[in-house]
């Protein structure tokens, strides 16, 4: 679990960095599996578990884990807002 997440903080600022630099549909790309990847893991983890990772079973209102999802939520619905801009701007 160690190793996910700091998969997933390299994958925060590879994104961050991207569209800092003007890769924009590259770096909204990226950002929706940033924000999908943990959500995908909250599921496994709250319902069927993980390999080496049960802790977390049955566990569905822990409030940090709500709060997540909620920012990737946010991030996801962002990131589609602003690739479909992109698009229809034909950027």
């Amino acid at each position: 679990m160690g190793i996910l997440y700091y998969l997933l903080e390299a994958a925060g600022v590879l994104t961050a960095l991207l569209l800092i630099a003007g890769w924009e549909r590259v770096g909204w790309i990226l950002a929706l599996g940033v924000a999908a990847g943990p959500f995908a893991g909250y599921m496994l983890s709250r319902g069927t578990g993980l390999p080496d990772y049960s802790d977390d079973m049955g566990n569905w209102a822990e409030p940090l884990g709500v709060l997540s999802l909620v920012v990737e939520a946010g991030l996801f619905v962002l990131a589609i807002v602003m690739l479909r801009r992109g698009l229809q701007s034909g950027r």
